[in-house]
């Protein structure tokens, strides 16, 4: 054992970086332990962007653990259609800002409940509980605590939402330099026509409540109280229609579903998200996928329905608890499946070509994905409020 011990340290660091990339990532993380070398070299970026490209072919995606059995799409920027000097102005303001973005591992207390724009909206118990929530950047490791609402009612259910914006561009890397909102909702699964949302702002550091009128009423999904957010808006998937709210104004309305959508199957295992900058949402059956498009004429329109069972493991397609895990943001083609028990695949629903990603089983992906802002270029757009 320590011949075979001593054979590893003596390998070169090319050799142990070629076996290293062949390992998932989330027991590439356990071997920064076993010396000084190794970790430094797993914690290298120049690492991460080689194992991010070998975790499979169609896209270049980073898995983040941000508990135990939840894991987190990252999307880096592509370096391949990056110029090269803005990859070196990212490596140089990454090295200055002595940030670690390598780790795989990233425990959080809690339940993550909300992401906008590289922040993280955490929950130090059951995110429907309206209090105890906490803004974390993934990069710095700043954590800011929300302090509760005046009042909060242990018999209600709360969904929640979160919305941030930079004040200011080239400074997006600290959460002082953000303006941010947290939304609550005592949730209901009665249509209601009017009901209360609680909003605290980070410039007042105070809640407040506002009053919600909606002609056409709106009833949440008993199982479903989390939100997207989407250029400032909120979404939230209810029983036939989506909750829409921008907590900046107070304006708000409904979305219905797709009309050749299974409206309880689409909040159940389907997701909402976006993709080249539109409004996407997704639904996964026993056979088919199918992606719709949310278009300038404010209705849905089917870009992508594809035959599952001619691509995917039959016991993958019979897996009644699979879902959609995510959409790329930057190419619309690509999406991300996923089932607790029998792993994550990547597909190009265009191609249909199909790949496994191989040591992600008995792992839940959460709904919401992280582009890390640090790493994006510094003339990227940005709303600012």
């Amino acid at each position: 054992m320590k011949s075979s011990l001593t054979n590893m340290t003596h390998l070169s660091d090319d050799l142990l970086q070629e076996i290293l990339i062949r390992l998932p990532s989330k027991y590439v993380c356990r071997c920064k332990c076993v010396t000084k070398r190794w970790c430094d070299l797993i914690s290298a970026s120049s690492f991460i962007y080689i194992i991010i490209s070998h975790q499979h072919s169609l896209y270049k995606t980073f898995f983040m653990f941000f508990s135990s059995h939840e894991i987190m799409l990252t999307f880096p920027p592509n370096l391949q259609n990056t110029p090269s000097s803005l990859i070196t102005g990212i490596n140089v303001q990454t090295q200055h800002q002595n940030f670690n973005i390598s780790s795989t591992m990233m425990i959080l207390r809690g339940s993550v409940c909300g992401s906008s724009n590289g922040l993280i909206l955490g929950c130090n118990y059951r995110y429907t509980c309206g209090y105890g929530y906490y803004v974390y950047n993934s990069l710095s490791k700043e954590c800011i605590q929300i302090p509760p609402p005046s009042i909060t009612y242990p018999e209600c259910i709360y969904a929640v939402g979160f919305v941030c914006y930079y004040k200011q561009k080239r400074k997006a890397t600290f959460i002082g330099n953000c303006s941010y909102r947290v939304v609550i909702i005592p949730s209901f699964i009665v249509k209601l026509s009017q009901f209360r949302v609680e909003v605290f702002s980070s410039e007042t550091k105070e809640w407040e409540q506002h009053n919600v009128t909606l002609p056409n009423g709106f009833a949440f999904a008993p199982h479903w109280l989390l939100s997207f957010e989407y250029n400032g808006w909120l979404y939230f998937m209810g029983r036939e229609t989506i909750f829409v709210f921008d907590p900046y104004s107070n304006e708000s309305y409904t979305l219905a579903y797709p009309e050749d959508a299974d409206d309880m199957n689409i909040m159940s295992f389907g997701f909402l998200g976006s993709s080249c900058t539109s409004l996407r949402i997704g639904e996964i059956g026993h056979k088919y996928v199918m992606v719709w498009e949310l278009q300038g004429d404010e209705n849905w329109h089917l870009i992508h329905r594809t035959d599952l069972s001619l691509y995917l493991p039959a016991k993958f397609c019979a897996d009644y608890h699979k879902r959609i895990g995510g959409f790329h943001p930057h190419d619309g083609d690509i999406v991300y499946l996923c089932s607790y028990n029998h792993g994550a695949f990547v597909a190009n629903l265009r191609t249909n070509k199909f790949e496994p990603i191989p040591g992600y089983d008995k792992c839940n992906m959460s709904p919401f994905q992280l582009e890390l802002p640090l790493l994006m270029p510094s003339n990227a757009p940005t709303k600012i409020r």
